[in-house]
């Protein structure tokens, strides 16, 4: 793929609870999945644009990501 960034796996879920893109609700017929969440962290850690969808069918525009991109250069 040519990434030149390190990808993440988290199956015990513990990042998605951190960031508070896991469904918390045990009524919830998600309870326990990861929610639609976008994040940009920039070099240093630090959270720069989040957004957790109410719904996995949700997307943000390209437009709207490489906009909050453009705001770190």
């Amino acid at each position: 793929m040519g990434l030149t960034f390190p990808l993440l796996s988290d199956m015990p879920r513990t990042t998605l609870e951190a960031y508070g893109f896991l469904e918390t609700d045990p009524k919830n017929r998600l309870y326990r999945y990861a929610k639609r969440a976008y994040a940009i962290i920039d070099k240093s850690g630090t959270v720069r644009y989040r957004k957790v969808l109410d719904s996995p069918k949700d997307l943000v525009t390209n437009d709207e990501l490489l906009a909050e991109l453009d705001k770190l250069k």
